[in-house]
């Protein structure tokens, strides 16, 4: 079943809604209103690219993941496969350019690349305090 306002919900949206559906006091709410989501959330995320379900990894699993556990290097190396090019490796300009990777301009730390799930994509301040953005 689809209700049509689903697609004006974000994917964080989406999963946010799950996790709080999920800890619901009513059963009926747990039960149908996780299912829905789920159901809304696995149509979404079958839209998305490789490098958009990668950066999901990384901003929503690796989170919950213990640095030590085994799931934690599971993920990572999913990460990285989906992060890949079409070929399945990654080319060398793709791994020299990762080694140059661009200052921010405002506080000069470094910047990353994230993939945008509902946004474009954009380059991030690994500086929590900076946070500055650049759209790609």
């Amino acid at each position: 079943m689809q209700w049509g306002f689903d697609k004006d919900i974000t994917v964080s949206e989406l999963i946010e809604i799950q996790r709080r559906l999920a800890r619901a006091e009513k059963a009926f709410d747990r039960l149908v209103g996780t299912l829905w989501a789920a159901g809304t959330l696995e149509r979404r995320l079958a839209q998305l690219t490789d490098h958009q379900i990668g950066q999901l990894l990384t901003d929503f699993v690796d989170d919950q993941l213990g640095l030590f556990e085994p799931e934690m290097t599971i993920c990572q190396q999913a990460t990285r496969r989906l992060f890949r090019s079409a070929s399945g490796t990654l080319p060398l300009e793709v791994t020299e350019s990762a080694k140059e990777r661009t200052p921010c301009p405002r506080c000069g730390s470094e910047m990353l690349l994230h993939y945008g799930i509902d946004e474009p994509d954009y380059q991030e301040c690994t500086l929590a305090s900076c946070s500055h953005r650049i759209l790609c």
